[in-house]
């Protein structure tokens, strides 16, 4: 009994994951912590930019050109600390930190109305990248979202068979030709997926996968993002 009272002890004392002082009140933060992440509030629910100004649930870029996706969760907007976490998540290997992400992505996904999908997509890296990095970190970000939401994970259907220039080097029209025919679909026509990724800042990505699923017989495609860049511009 002593040793789970200690062990009950040790777990409810942890400490905020950002702050590394405050014992942790919800996904892995303080409230201080907590309250102080970049949120996107109110955001259009298609694409997840901004609603500056207005009450209206789909942005006036969306209503005139929808977008292949059905609707984005962002947890947060891509502005500090998640501008500082996340390149060093995706290029210096501090994977750990996407758990508590993880749980904040969660966290949003369940204070939000909607339908849970019935597979989990990661958008996937071209061999020889993977090879270089060792790890994907969108499969990582969905192995765990999955698990803390009961979802299966697909890490088959979708790929990406040929490396391509890194989007953030490219703007506009560049970077939909980039795209254009990078990713290949072997799987079934899902009902409803969610595809996962740490950021979305044009939606290029997504919006080229989203068509290719569409195509191929997808009902609906969702997009689940860590964080969403707050303004269209490139990136």
């Amino acid at each position: 009994m002593h040793k789970l009272l200690v062990n009950l002890r040790l777990f409810f004392s942890q400490s905020c994951n950002l702050c590394l002082q405050h014992p942790q009140a919800r996904a892995g933060l303080c409230h201080r912590c907590l309250a102080d992440m970049p949120r996107i509030a109110p955001a259009c629910q298609r694409c997840a930019l901004p609603l500056e100004g207005s009450d209206g649930l789909i942005c006036g870029r969306c209503q005139k050109r929808p977008p292949p996706f059905d609707r984005t969760f962002a947890a947060f907007a891509y502005r500090f600390p998640l501008n500082q976490l996340i390149p060093l998540i995706k290029y210096q290997g501090q994977t750990g930190q996407l758990g508590w992400l993880a749980d904040g992505l969660a966290d949003h996904l369940q204070h939000c109305d909607g339908e849970l999908p019935q597979v989990l997509i990661p958008i996937p890296l071209a061999p020889s990248r993977l090879r270089r990095r060792g790890y994907n970190q969108a499969a990582l970000l969905a192995g765990r979202l999955g698990r803390d939401l009961g979802i299966p994970i697909d890490l088959r259907s979708l790929a990406k068979p040929k490396e391509t220039a890194h989007q953030m080097e490219l703007k506009g029209e560049a970077r939909r030709h980039n795209l254009r025919g990078a990713f290949s679909w072997s799987g079934p026509a899902y009902d409803h997926v969610a595809l996962i990724d740490d950021v979305m800042t044009t939606g290029t990505t997504v919006s080229e996968i989203s068509r290719l699923l569409k195509k191929a017989g997808v009902r609906r495609v969702d997009i689940w993002v860590l964080a969403r860049t707050p303004s269209p511009g490139d990136h």
